[in-house]
């Protein structure tokens, strides 16, 4: 008879597409997880995997038995992440989607508002949300960066472009006719951003205003929404991704400064999924709600 724990291995090294990484999700060692699965192997009847120089591919027996037991396992270990944090689990089938809150927010939110099912969000930086996907814990999720992991893949969603903006009774009293005439008008201005290192801002003032980051920050503060609001607030400019400051654009109570999006490379969000479960019933319609523009 097949052990729980060496359904688990399985699946590990079905998604990672080696035993290594297989063992590493685990958190067992290689020799145990191939020992696991060589007596899955003998309980089934039939070789799951076939070993190759660069790791190892499933044979149609692997396949199938992904396809029956993936769904209930993930089904199980998010029961039991239930119950050791304490919460009781509904007889929903619930899905599980990680993102950043400010992106889930303005982005996520809105599509997901029709679905009838029941949704546990889970935020995270981009690395922590993609171990998190790979290890079950989540059943989808959005990210600003494709992960490289072979256990997972990524479609585009969607590219966000980067505005500057200012609060509307601080912004220039005619428009600014030129990248000089913004480096100017910038120098010594208050500045509210996102963390310390600033990586787009500073790029954009290197590349395209010719000198080092010379404005005034003011605000640091690690949650977009903040930002946004700082600004409108009056706080300081901002360079920062539509998705977030979209409603305020469109109520008037910020307002763009000078054109900046042809300059700076748009952010590229993905739809990331663990492999072979883009297709899965709740995966497939989710994700289709997400690729539905907002209306």
């Amino acid at each position: 008879m097949a052990r729980p724990d060496w359904l688990r291995t399985f699946l590990a090294v079905y998604r990672s597409g080696s035993v290594t990484d297989g063992a590493r999700i685990r958190a067992v060692s290689q020799p145990a997880a191939s020992q696991q699965l060589a007596s899955l192997e003998r309980a089934v009847g039939a070789p799951l995997f076939l070993r190759t120089n660069s790791g190892v591919v499933p044979t149609e027996r692997g396949m199938a038995l992904y396809a029956q037991v993936a769904s209930p396992l993930d089904q199980l270990e998010g029961v039991l992440t239930g119950l050791d944090g304490g919460r009781v689990p509904g007889p929903e089938a619930t899905l599980r989607v990680g993102s950043s809150a400010e992106y889930f927010s303005a982005e996520l939110l809105p599509r997901m508002v029709e679905s009838t099912g029941a949704l546990v969000a889970r935020f995270g930086p981009d690395e922590e949300i993609l171990h998190w996907l790979e290890q079950g814990e989540l059943d989808l999720a959005v990210t600003s960066t494709a992960s490289p992991r072979r256990s997972l893949e990524a479609q585009p969603l969607a590219h966000k472009p980067f505005v500057l903006v200012a609060a509307a009774g601080d912004a220039p009293p005619v428009p600014l006719a030129s990248l000089e005439a913004v480096g100017e008008w910038l120098r010594g201005r208050d500045w509210a951003a996102y963390s310390l290192e600033l990586p787009i801002t500073r790029r954009f003032w290197q590349q395209h205003l010719g000198h080092p980051f010379s404005a005034n920050l003011r605000l640091v503060v690690p949650d977009l929404r903040a930002v946004v609001s700082a600004v409108a607030r009056g706080v300081g400019c901002s360079i920062l991704p539509t998705f977030v400051c979209a409603e305020l654009l469109a109520s008037g109570r910020i307002v763009e400064v000078h054109p900046v999006s042809h300059l700076i490379p748009p952010e590229q969000w993905y739809l990331c999924t663990r492999q072979g479960e883009a297709g899965r019933s709740g995966v497939a319609e989710l994700a289709a709600m997400l690729l539905t523009p907002l209306r």
